[in-house]
């Protein structure tokens, strides 16, 4: 799952660095992602990475 998820956010935002930070439009766009997809996404902060992503969604998603 989480393979496929951090392929998901990666081919999303168009990049292959999943340690990179994500600028806010890049945050915005994931954290909608996420949120639509029903994973949820914290009311504000939250990781700044897609890898960061997949680790919070593993930690804290009833879906996952």
């Amino acid at each position: 799952m989480s393979d496929d998820l951090r392929a998901q956010l990666s081919h999303l935002v168009q990049e292959e660095d999943p340690y990179r930070t994500l600028d806010s439009l890049e945050s915005v766009v994931v954290r909608a992602y996420l949120t639509n997809q029903g994973y949820g996404a914290p009311a504000e902060g939250g990781p700044r990475s897609i890898e960061g992503w997949v680790a919070w969604v593993g930690q804290h998603s009833s879906v996952s």
